[in-house]
């Protein structure tokens, strides 16, 4: 994929992330934007956490999926979750900052499979989890609707 196109895909992505989606309630932003792999860094805030004041596992799931979801929107494919599995490791405070990386590890025509990790400051792994997408069609940029 060219590097015009993975700015493009950067863009577009900041652009979406700004609207009213899940991505914006996580504060997601992409720092690194590679064919088969994207990582994002969000600072865990309150609404973030279960009510022992640390990041919720359903936040980390969802930061996770998103990733890997990215990974696969960065070789042009549009996909849904099929299954995920999460490891949990580890768990942090609001106030941390968390980096994602998602990685593409097996692109099939109908089927991607990727893994995440989710680390803090530290470089400590918090998470570790793998997902199947199943491929709907292209991710570029005629190929997505128009909005009005």
């Amino acid at each position: 994929m060219s590097e015009e196109h993975l700015l493009w895909i950067r863009n577009y992505l900041k652009e979406i992330y700004e609207a009213p989606v899940l991505e914006n309630f996580l504060g997601l932003e992409v720092v690194e934007i590679t064919e088969g792999k994207i990582v994002y860094r969000t600072k865990v805030i309150n609404e973030h956490c279960n009510m022992y004041g640390f990041v919720h596992g359903g936040t980390l799931a969802s930061i996770s999926d998103v990733a890997m979801g990215g990974s696969c929107i960065t070789i042009g494919k549009r996909v849904v979750t099929i299954d995920m599995n999460i490891s949990y490791i580890k768990n942090v405070p609001t106030g941390s900052i968390l980096t994602a990386v998602g990685k593409v590890v097996s692109r099939g025509k109908t089927i991607i499979r990727a893994v995440c990790e989710i680390f803090d400051e530290q470089q400590q792994l918090l998470i570790s989890s793998q997902a199947s997408y199943f491929v709907t069609g292209k991710f570029f940029e005629d190929s997505l609707p128009q909005s009005n």
